[in-house]
C-alpha cells in the first residue's frame, strides 16, 4: 500500500548560512588595500630614496653603466643601447633627484619634472629629447646611425656630468675664506 499522507514527514527548510564568506573576503580587501598602501605610499615627486645616501654613489654608478652600453653604439644594436640607456638614465634621477621616473611613461615623468624644482631646469629639454628618442627605440623599432648613437651616448654623458653632485660647495665671492 501506497503511503499518501507525506506532509506530515515535511520540515522547515533553514537557508544556507553563507557568513563563512564575509571572512575571506574581508581578508582579501584588506590584503589588497595594503599592497596598494606598499606601493604608493611615497608620494609622487618625493624622494623615493633616503636622504642620507650619497648622491656620489648615484653618479658613480650611472656613469659606469653608461660606459659598459659601449659595445652597443652599432646601428644593429641600437634598439638595445637605446632600451638601457634610458633605463640608466630613469634610475639615475630616481636615485640622485627623487623622482619616480622609472615607474612612470615618458609623458608622465615630464610632467612631474617640469613641475619639481629637483631636477635642474637646464636640463629638462634635453632630457625630455633624449627620453623622446628612447621611446623611439622601444616602442617604433627605430634604428640609429653610428654617429647618431654617439651624440646620444655623449648627451647622456653630458648630462651625467652635469649632475654630477660637488663634494662642497662653492665659495661665495665676498664671503668669508
Amino acid at each position: 500500500m501506497i503511503e499518501t499522507n507525506l506532509i506530515e514527514d515535511l520540515r522547515p527548510l533553514h537557508p544556507p548560512d553563507y557568513g563563512w564568506v564575509w571572512v575571506p573576503l574581508a581578508l582579501a580587501v584588506l590584503g589588497f588595500g595594503v599592497l596598494a598602501w606598499l606601493r604608493f605610499r611615497t608620494p609622487r615627486g618625493a624622494p623615493a630614496v633616503s636622504a642620507s645616501a650619497d648622491p656620489s654613489s648615484f653618479w658613480q654608478v650611472a656613469l659606469a653603466e653608461l660606459e659598459r652600453l659601449q659595445p652597443l653604439l652599432r646601428p644593429e644594436r641600437s634598439r638595445d643601447y637605446g632600451l638601457e640607456s634610458t633605463n640608466v638614465l630613469r634610475r639615475f634621477i630616481e636615485s640622485r633627484y627623487g623622482l619616480r621616473a622609472p615607474t612612470l611613461a615618458t609623458e608622465e615623468f615630464l610632467a612631474v619634472a617640469t613641475h619639481s624644482p629637483a631636477l635642474p631646469l637646464a636640463h629638462r629639454e634635453s632630457l625630455g629629447r633624449f627620453l623622446a628618442l628612447g621611446d623611439l627605440f622601444k616602442f617604433g623599432r627605430y634604428v640609429a646611425a653610428a654617429e647618431e648613437l654617439r651624440r646620444l651616448h655623449a648627451s647622456a654623458l653630458d648630462f651625467l656630468m652635469a649632475s654630477r653632485p660637488s663634494a662642497a660647495p662653492d665659495p661665495v665671492e665676498g664671503g668669508p675664506t
